[in-house]
C-alpha cells in the first residue's frame, strides 16, 4: 500500500485562533500615563498572553484625535482596510465612546464589520456584537457618547466665549504685518510687512483697484502672507481686516457640532469687538475712507439674481466652476480663473442665452428618443440584473421569503407598540427573524455584489423624460435632478447625467 500525507486546510490550521485587534484613542498628553500608547500596549498584551483561543495581531491606536470623525483617524482607518483584507477576526476597544462619538458612523462601521464576520468587544459597556441582541444598546450607547461629545464641545465653546467677552483670548492667526511676542502672545507690528499694508491701503485710495494692487506687488517680488503670488482676493482680506486699526472683531464666523465649519456669522451667535487689543498700522480715518470707497463701488445685492445653473458649469481647460455675470446688454457665464494673477484660464465664455438654447435642444432630443435611447439602456440592464439575481427559481424564493420575514418585524413592530405582546417575545421573535434574513442574505452575496445602481437611475430618466412638456418649470426640474455637472471646451458643452450618460451639444455660433 502506498504512503499518503494528509495536508489539512488552511482554515483547519487556524481552527481555533481567533486573530484580535485592540483599537484606541490614546492621549497626546505626555504626563498622562494612563491613557498612553504603552499602557494600552501593556494592557492589551497581557489580556492575551498565554490564551489557546486567540492571539493578538496588533495595537491600533490614534494619538489625541476627537472621535466625532472618522475621516482623521488614520489608525481607525488602517484597521478596517486590515479587516476588509481578512487579516483580523475580532476586535477590543475599551468603550464605545473611544471607538466613536458619532452615532451614525459608529452603527455604519460595526455593520460593515459585522458583514465581515468581524465581531467587537467594548470592555466598558460589556456589548458584544456577536449578540444580535446587542444593536439596539450599541445605539442607545453611541448616543450617550455623542451627546457626551456635544456637552464637551460646548463647554469649550463657553469658555472660548467667556475669554472673547473679557478680552483674554489670545490669536490663534497672526495676521500679515504682525507677529507674536513668545511671552506674552501679545501682536506686535512686524515693520517691513507693515509698510506692504500701509502701501495697499495708499494704493487703494489713491484709485488703484485689487487685481491692479496684486500685480503690483507681484511684479516687485514681494511675498504674499501664502508665500504664492498676490491675488485681488488676498488685498480685499487686508482691505477689510480691522486688525490694521488696532482692533479686534471676534466670532466672524462660526462652526457646527458635526456639521459645517466656519458659517459666516451674520448674528446667529455673539461677536465680541475689542478697541485697541494691539498697536495699529492704519488709522481709522483711513480704514474708514477704504471702506466707504469699497461699498460705494460694490454693486447691491439685490442686482444678484441666481441661475439653477450655477455650480454645475465646468471649466473643461481647468476644471474650476463657471461665475454668472450680469450685464445690460448680454448676461454672460465665465470661467471663476479667467482673470486669475498667477494662471488665467483663456476658456470661452458662454453667453446665457446660448447655455438656454443648449440646455433646451438636449431635453427636446432625449423627449423625442427617450425609447430608443435611455429606454433601451434601461431595458437591456434590467434584463441583464434579472438574470444575474433571478437566474433560478430558488433565487426568486429567497427574495420572497426576506420580503415575507421584513414583514413579519413590522407587523411585530405594531403589536409590540400597541402592547399586545411582551418585550420578551418581541425581542425573542425578532431576534431570530433577523437570523433567518442573515442566513438568506449571505447565500445571496453573489448576486448582491453584482447589483448596479445604474438601473434605478436609468430609471428615473426615463420617467424623467418621458413627462417632458417643454415647459420652463419642467426643464428647471430636469436640471436640478438629471443634470449631475456641463462641461464647457471651447464651443462644446457636454452634459453629465447620472449612470455616467454623457451628451454632446455643440453651440451655434454662426447662425446656421
Amino acid at each position: 500500500m502506498k504512503k499518503m500525507t494528509v495536508i489539512p486546510a488552511v482554515s483547519q490550521i487556524r481552527q481555533g485562533r481567533i486573530r484580535v485587534a485592540a483599537y484606541c484613542r490614546v492621549s497626546s498628553n505626555k504626563d498622562d500615563q494612563e491613557h498612553s500608547y504603552e499602557t494600552q500596549v501593556r494592557y492589551f498584551t497581557s489580556l492575551y498572553r498565554g490564551s489557546e483561543t486567540s492571539e493578538l495581531v496588533g495595537v491600533y491606536a490614534d494619538e489625541g484625535i476627537s472621535g466625532t470623525s472618522m475621516d482623521k483617524r488614520v489608525e481607525f482607518q488602517r484597521l478596517m482596510e486590515d479587516c476588509r483584507a481578512g487579516k483580523i477576526d475580532r476586535i477590543v476597544t475599551k468603550s464605545i465612546s473611544r471607538f466613536a462619538r458619532n452615532t451614525k458612523d459608529c452603527l455604519k462601521s460595526i455593520r460593515e464589520l459585522k458583514e465581515l464576520g468581524i465581531t467587537i468587544a467594548f470592555e466598558k459597556e460589556n456589548i458584544d456584537t456577536a449578540r444580535l441582541s446587542d444593536e439596539m444598546m450599541i445605539t442607545v450607547m453611541g448616543g450617550l457618547a455623542q451627546e457626551e461629545s456635544q456637552s464637551i464641545s460646548n463647554n469649550v465653546r463657553w469658555g472660548i466665549q467667556k475669554k472673547m467677552a473679557s478680552g483674554t483670548f489670545g490669536h490663534c492667526r497672526v495676521p500679515y504685518g504682525y507677529t507674536k511676542e513668545k511671552k506674552t502672545g501679545k501682536l506686535i507690528i512686524e515693520p517691513d510687512k507693515a509698510e506692504v499694508v500701509r502701501r495697499i491701503f495708499d494704493m487703494y485710495i489713491s484709485g488703484m483697484g485689487a487685481r491692479k494692487i496684486a500685480l503690483t506687488l507681484t511684479d516687485e517680488g514681494i511675498p504674499s502672507p501664502t508665500g504664492k503670488a498676490w491675488n485681488q482676493k488676498t488685498v480685499l482680506n487686508i482691505l477689510e481686516q480691522e486688525k490694521y486699526i488696532g482692533d479686534t472683531l471676534w466670532q466672524k464666523t462660526y462652526s457646527k457640532f458635526m456639521g459645517e465649519k466656519f458659517i459666516p456669522n451674520s448674528g446667529q451667535v455673539p461677536q465680541y469687538y475689542i478697541e485697541g487689543s494691539h498697536p495699529a498700522i492704519i488709522s481709522k480715518e483711513k480704514f474708514a475712507l477704504v471702506r466707504d470707497m469699497r461699498k460705494a463701488s460694490t454693486p447691491q445685492k439685490s442686482t444678484k439674481v441666481e441661475s439653477p445653473f450655477r455650480k454645475k458649469l465646468i471649466c473643461g481647460k481647468c476644471g474650476h466652476t463657471y461665475a454668472l455675470i450680469r450685464s445690460k446688454k448680454r448676461d454672460y457665464w465665465q470661467c471663476g480663473y479667467r482673470y486669475d494673477v498667477g494662471n488665467p484660464c483663456n476658456n470661452t465664455v458662454l453667453y446665457a442665452d446660448e447655455l438656454q438654447t443648449a440646455f433646451t435642444a438636449l431635453c427636446d432630443k432625449l423627449h423625442t428618443h427617450n425609447a430608443e435611447i435611455i429606454g433601451k439602456c434601461y431595458a437591456q440592464l434590467t434584463e441583464l440584473q434579472r438574470l444575474m439575481e433571478y437566474g433560478t427559481a430558488e433565487g426568486a424564493n429567497q427574495l420572497k421569503t426576506i420580503a415575507d420575514l421584513k414583514e413579519q418585524k413590522l407587523r411585530l413592530a405594531t403589536l409590540y407598540r400597541k402592547r399586545f405582546i411582551t418585550t420578551e417575545k418581541y425581542d425573542r421573535e425578532v431576534t431570530e427573524i433577523d437570523m433567518q434574513i442573515s442566513s438568506l442574505s449571505r447565500s445571496m452575496d453573489r448576486a448582491s455584489e453584482n447589483k448596479d445602481k445604474t438601473i434605478d437611475d436609468m430609471e428615473t430618466l426615463a420617467e424623467l423624460f418621458k413627462g417632458y412638456d417643454g415647459t420652463p418649470e419642467a426643464r428647471k426640474e430636469i436640471l436640478e435632478t438629471a443634470v449631475e455637472s456641463i462641461t464647457i471646451s471651447g464651443d462644446t458643452l457636454t452634459f453629465r447625467l447620472p449612470s455616467g450618460l454623457e451628451f454632446t451639444e455643440r453651440l451655434d455660433r454662426n447662425g446656421n
